[in-house]
């Protein structure tokens, strides 16, 4: 393995690593302040609030990210790289909470989906970042492209990382219950955004060291 992709993989880890723990801190403070959102005006703030973690967490993984690549691609614009990345990074955010905060019902029954089945959970943890990911890397794409042969892979390729890492993230968020001590919560978020970030970081890194030969 050479330097370049340990690098790649290392920077992806942290940098995801700092951004769900941004998340996990702005959640905090949420639930302390609102706890469970009631009010129009209520649910508008906690995604409100969601949506500058998403910025957090695109602008900290753009931005390692784009340490590593300037290796690589001296000529990419930082503020090209990470204004994607924070622009996909927000929405995905906005999207992803929204329904539940201002459409869902607590009166509605649920559907007949088991979430607590560990292998329907496990396939939609799979599906869901498949399409998260193949978003975030359409986004990227845009930049991309303008700097290496290929770059239409970059787009399966973050499908598929994402794909194992929203399933960690997933997987570390649905462990802790009522009674899990706060410490315990904040070491299995710590825990998944590393694994998500790794996960990411391999995948595409296999293709970049391919195509840019490194």
């Amino acid at each position: 393995m050479n330097s370049f992709f340990i690098r790649w993989v290392f920077y992806c880890a942290a940098g995801e690593f700092l951004g769900i723990a941004a998340a996990s801190a702005i959640v905090f403070g949420i639930n302390n302040s609102i706890r469970e959102p009631e009010t129009f005006v209520q649910k508008s703030i906690v995604l409100c609030s969601m949506m500058i973690a998403g910025a957090i967490e695109g602008f900290l993984l753009g931005s390692f990210q784009w340490k590593v690549l300037k290796e690589k691609i001296p000529i990419l614009p930082w503020r090209e790289w990470t204004g994607y990345t924070v622009l996909v990074a927000t929405m995905g955010w906005f999207l992803g909470m929204m329904p539940s905060l201002l459409f869902y019902d607590n009166s509605t029954p649920d559907s007949n989906i088991d979430h607590s089945n560990p292998i329907i959970f496990a396939l939609l943890s799979v599906l869901i970042g498949l399409g998260i990911g193949s978003v975030f890397g359409c986004f990227q794409w845009f930049s991309l492209r303008k700097y290496i042969p290929k770059a239409h892979r970059w787009i399966a390729d973050n499908g598929v990382g994402w794909a194992f890492g929203i399933g960690w993230i997933y997987l570390a968020s649905s462990l802790p219950d009522i009674n899990t001590p706060l410490v315990t919560m904040v070491y299995l978020g710590m825990a998944g955004g590393i694994l998500a970030g790794i996960s990411v970081g391999l995948v595409t890194g296999i293709f970049l060291k391919k195509v840019l030969k490194s």
